[in-house]
């Protein structure tokens, strides 16, 4: 920490934040309640006394961020049907899910759409398509295209969602092999294994289309499209403060699984102040 603290004073900075791995758009934060079981896919497990060796560095929780699991194969809430009833008469709405024949347009549309609707998150850095466009090669073999939703109002994506299968389940149950042998077995897996949980990583929508219910309505439809191939979809991470995206996941039986931090320290005087 010493050794990161110099090379960012020396670099001009004034404070120093994360975990970033290798920014707010990958994985981040320190794990500091459910260490007990592991993590969902492009989410961070750490020992539960990372958090300590933080605070002793000198470093102080910045944020808090939550993974909250919901049971898919329930019931929906007839309250959540009534809403979302509302919400489809009084906009000319529409959910597709994305088109893998036509992938890089789709991701452009992704792009534009992820850099515009979390630019209000609490340190959102803009993703490059670039980086976007490489990201996407590694996910195309696990990538499940029916929870990969786009909203449309009047046939223009206005919001989406994405959500991956958990491919953790297959990893973690191959931790026993060593070396080819544990690659074998996971690939061996992904072609055979059942995979019981997905994750719901980002969703969006546009700010002109926010006071319309088309968060709600997104939200509802990615938990729809996945209860067809799963049985707990965890949504994560989540902003201790995102209040409408929280209790829409308790309305739909969620419960708060995980806990993250983000840690901070500042390196000179004037920041500070």
């Amino acid at each position: 920490m010493d050794a990161a603290a110099a090379i960012l004073k020396e670099k001009g900075m004034n404070s120093m934040r994360g975990p970033y791995n290798p920014s707010i758009n990958d994985d981040c934060g320190v794990l500091v309640e459910g260490c007990g079981s592991p993590s969902f896919v492009s989410m961070p497990w750490n020992p539960s006394y990372y958090a300590d060796l933080y605070k002793a560095a000198g470093l102080q929780k910045v944020r808090t961020l939550y993974a909250w699991e919901v049971p898919l194969q329930r019931e929906t809430p007839e309250r959540v049907n009534r809403i979302v009833n509302r919400i489809k008469r009084r906009n000319k709405v529409s959910v597709r899910s994305i088109d893998m024949k036509n992938l890089k347009k789709e991701l452009e549309i992704i792009h534009r759409l992820y850099n515009l609707t979390l630019d209000r998150n609490w340190g959102f850095y803009p993703i490059a398509l670039e980086d976007l466009l490489h990201a996407a090669d590694d996910l195309k073999a696990i990538a499940n295209p029916e929870i990969i939703l786009f909203v449309c109002v009047d046939g223009r994506e206005v919001g989406f969602s994405l959500a991956l299968p958990n491919v953790n389940e297959v990893f973690h149950a191959a931790r026993g092999r060593k070396g080819i042998l544990r690659f074998l077995e996971m690939a061996l897996r992904l072609q055979c294994q059942k995979i019981k949980k997905d994750r719901l990583c980002v969703l969006g929508v546009e700010p002109a289309y926010r006071d319309k219910g088309l968060s709600a309505l997104l939200f509802f439809e990615s938990f729809r499209a996945a209860k067809a191939a799963y049985e707990i979809s965890e949504v994560s991470w989540v902003e201790e403060n995102n209040v409408e995206i929280l209790e829409g996941a308790e309305l739909m039986g969620g419960y708060r699984s995980r806990t993250y931090e983000l840690f901070e320290k500042m390196l000179t005087p004037a920041a500070a102040g």
